[in-house]
């Protein structure tokens, strides 16, 4: 036992300490600061800023395309689709829709409050926080095709092949809804703040934000659960691990499939965003921003500093990622190389 302890240790002293050097090139695209969230979807970066409102349109390789601002008053959150932009403005409850070019089209009125906005198999889905709904958008007629009510807001849901799930963020009586041919609710016990809901091979995996619990579900009931750190607000899953990040400490957690501790890799700050990428982890810490590359085989760290404020991560490519910079007004380009 003394020796597995000893062991482990070594390990995670190994991940701390070492860092080796891959072939990452670094593209920087200077924008202007103030931008707070970002989608990608069919090749084309949205960039929403709330205050002083725009809504940036860009290509992959960080070229822009247009700058929307007439007729929006808060936006939260934009999204690409069939050569139009889809943005939901808090203020006018509504989604804005622009060409990509900046021309306006449509003024689409949902719920109260509208906010998290995704597209997923020719709809468009819009979360409204004040009636605590879901609205499915036809990008084709953009039309209002459905609306879900669900019992309480929530900024969390997600849009799988055969169904809608909500996550009751804020709701200490209910974790989760499914919506698909009937509706569900799921109630995990000591699961605060569901922030994330994933699906591979018939199980789901839920993550609780506050508390850091892991817990993993079949047909909506509890298979085994894990006690991560505290305010874990990512996972993703690889073939071998569902890897958590945490806000609390400077940990990203390995768990196995069937809920064991594989291993516990000490970064050089906390982390809120992973991406799995070429048989690597890539995590992204906001302050004071910075990117953690992780080869879990050869037990190795790569640090890459980029701006101030790194808020969002997401992959372009296989082999590339974007980081957005709030106050510095960047964009990384990252790409791993080999």
């Amino acid at each position: 036992m003394m020796r597995r302890f000893l062991a482990k240790l070594l390990l995670l002293s190994f991940f701390t300490f070492s860092s080796f050097s891959y072939a990452n090139s670094v593209k920087i695209t200077h924008i202007e600061a103030g931008y707070t969230r970002a989608s990608y979807n069919d090749e084309i970066i949205c960039l929403v800023r709330s205050q002083s409102p725009s809504v940036l349109v860009l290509n992959k390789n960080g070229k822009t395309i247009s700058n929307i601002t007439v007729g929006l008053s808060y936006p939260v959150s934009a999204i690409y689709k069939a050569g139009m932009v889809f943005i939901s403005d808090y203020y006018k409850s509504s989604v804005m829709v622009y060409t990509m070019f900046g021309r306006f089209v449509k003024r689409i009125d949902v719920g109260s409050h509208p906010t998290t906005i995704k597209s997923f198999d020719g709809k468009i889905y819009v979360s409204c926080s004040k009636d605590s709904s879901v609205y499915e958008i036809d990008y084709q007629t953009l039309l209002v095709r459905k609306k879900y009510s669900f019992k309480s807001a929530s900024p969390y849901f997600e849009v799988l092949d055969d169904k809608l799930v909500y996550l009751y963020f804020f709701d200490s009586d209910k974790s989760y809804e499914i919506v698909s041919e009937n509706r569900v609710e799921v109630k995990v016990d000591n699961l605060k703040n569901p922030v994330k809901y994933i699906e591979k091979n018939g199980v789901s995996f839920l993550l609780g934000y506050t508390d850091g619990m892991l817990v993993c579900l079949k047909n909506n009931r509890e298979m085994w659960r894990i006690n991560l750190p505290d305010f874990a607000r990512d996972m993703v899953l690889t073939e071998n691990y569902i890897v958590v990040t945490s806000l609390l400490e400077p940990i990203a957690s390995l768990i196995t499939y069937t809920g064991e501790i594989a291993q516990k890799i000490i970064l050089p700050n906390v982390s809120h965003r992973v991406l799995n990428m070429k048989e690597k982890l890539v995590f992204l810490n906001h302050l004071p921003g910075e990117v953690y590359i992780v080869d879990p085989e050869e037990n190795s760290i790569e640090t890459i500093n980029v701006g101030t404020y790194a808020l969002e991560m997401f992959k372009i490519s296989e082999s590339e990622v974007v980081v957005l910079c709030s106050d510095s007004g960047e964009l990384y380009f990252i790409n791993l190389g080999e």
